[in-house]
């Protein structure tokens, strides 16, 4: 009979409580040993309804880990190789940088060193992968090709579209028939609707103003390589155990040859990150193809996570002692320590390594205020124009500048699409993506916008309008992408 897994689970429950986390599901496999799932909390806080080990959580950026695996499968095929340009397979694909157009790999795209980073703020959007890569001639890169590690969620939208390409099935449809139904991940999906259609899964949560708050779900699609794998605590252990595997079945069946799942998870490039939210501790040395490698007390580890409107996760395995591990939850944070915390924990009980008290590395016992929950927030504007001060100009001055009706119109960039200013009394409004806010005004013809989502992120960002002589508007331009110049967006 298999030893069974042991957590401390009052642990959980006294971090969930601490950090106002609703729901949580923990995944644990170990070789030799039954897999362990245990759900907590609340799928549906105001409903009372329950977190199972069957209800289905976002795991964002955990899923790069699973494109990557997919694509991996291709490569062991001989439909697609890592080190061939990836216009061999996708003819139309074009960056900006012409040394990058015609020599970016499927390699440069899984380890984030194309040059083209972040451009978050043109998703989502209703397009297919082909239709979202359209846009990428005209994004202006931030380093030059093959230069730096920048994480790039968009890139991983166009590894799917070449995936697609080679093999005439949707990333969809790809990701069932190279990975879910081989594993038996039989509950696991990636597209919001199907999570939203089913009857258990988790509800997405936000601490604002210090309120959790219920939000809805994020559609993701264009950018669903990327970030849209919805999956459940028993069919994680399935990926867990595929991991430990080394790229095998539990029948033993190869679904990736043993030489490509170590290129799979072996360091490709440097990259700056920690494994919690203390960057002393444990940093990692560098990205693989969807995972970030480094060490834990010693031991090799390779490990993700996740982030998206509402969710949190972080998934981790340890190839050379046969431990894989996942924390699940629907709480929107990106540093909240409870994940790591969790994650640690149960490491050293798994390997039987000299405890450590995670939880007062990562804080006190002084509760969270709303200022814990703000980590997400970047305030580009100020950086740009430090010492700007709103509505500086006296009343008149400002009133003869802003002319609200005259911005009024539809702007039109060919890497970030229209964008809309309407005018409501004297105040004007951008209406762009699933976004309509605020223009703050500054100074004439210059205005600060606040809560401009990107990814897990939200930003203040200048948005200033371009005029001819009449001082009629002509144009835009607005600081969505804090590494690149200003985006232009000229009137229609």
């Amino acid at each position: 009979m298999k030893k069974m897994i042991t957590v401390d689970e009052q642990l959980i429950q006294r971090e969930m409580d601490f950090w106002n986390v609703p729901g949580l599901s923990v995944s644990i496999v170990k070789e030799g040993q039954e897999p362990y799932t245990k759900s907590f909390g609340w799928r549906d806080k105001e409903n009372q309804q329950k977190v199972t080990d069957t209800t289905l959580f976002g795991i964002a950026s955990c899923s790069k880990a699973m494109t990557s695996a997919v694509i991996a499968m291709l490569v062991a095929e001989g439909k697609l190789d890592y080190d061939v340009p990836v216009t061999t397979y996708i003819p139309d694909f074009a960056l900006m940088d012409e040394e990058a157009s015609k020599n970016t790999t499927l390699r440069d795209m899984l380890c984030h060193r194309t040059g083209l980073g972040g451009h978050d703020a043109i998703w989502p959007v209703p397009k297919t992968l082909k239709e979202f890569a359209q846009a990428f001639p005209y994004l202006q890169p931030s380093a030059p090709f093959r230069s730096l590690t920048q994480y790039s969620n968009i890139i991983y939208a166009v590894i799917g579209y070449a995936a697609e390409a080679v093999t005439g099935q949707t990333w969809t449809e790809l990701m069932h028939h190279y990975l879910f139904d081989p594993l038996g991940m039989t509950q696991t999906n990636c597209q919001a609707k199907s999570m939203t259609d089913s009857d258990n899964f988790a509800h997405p949560y936000q601490v604002l103003d210090g309120v959790l708050t219920k939000l809805p779900v994020w559609d993701v699609d264009s950018v669903a390589p990327a970030a849209s794998v919805n999956c459940t605590a028993i069919d994680m252990c399935k990926w867990l155990n595929f991991l430990i595997r080394k790229g095998r079945t539990a029948e033993g069946i190869s679904l990736i040859p043993e030489d490509i799942f170590e290129t799979m998870i072996t360091k490709q490039v440097e990259y700056d990150d920690c494994l919690g939210p203390d960057k002393s501790l444990y940093p990692t040395d560098g990205y693989a193809m969807g995972w970030k490698t480094g060490e834990y007390r010693g031991k090799a580890m390779r490990r993700h996570t996740g982030k998206i409107e509402g969710y949190s996760t972080i998934q981790a395995f340890l190839p050379e002692d046969g431990v894989g591990i996942s924390v699940m939850m629907n709480l929107h944070s990106p540093t909240v320590a409870i994940m790591h915390t969790v994650l640690y924990s149960i490491i050293d009980s798994l390997l039987e390594l000299p405890a450590i008290d995670w939880t007062w590395k990562f804080r006190d016992d002084k509760k969270p205020t709303a200022e814990d929950y703000k980590d997400c927030h970047i305030d580009v504007f100020h950086s740009v124009y430090p010492d700007a001060i709103p509505n500086t100009m006296p009343p008149k001055k400002l009133m003869e500048g802003y002319k609200a009706h005259a911005y009024e119109g539809t702007y039109f960039n060919a890497g970030y699409g229209p964008l809309t200013i309407i005018a409501q009394k004297d105040q004007l409004y951008m209406e762009y993506r699933d976004m309509s806010l605020p223009l703050e005004p500054y100074w004439s013809g210059n205005f600060m916008i606040n809560n401009v989502k990107e990814d897990i992120l939200t930003l203040s960002i200048p948005l200033t309008f371009i005029c001819d002589e009449n001082q009629k508007s002509i144009g835009l331009k607005a600081r969505f992408e804090p590494l690149v110049d200003d985006i232009v967006f000229l009137k229609k």
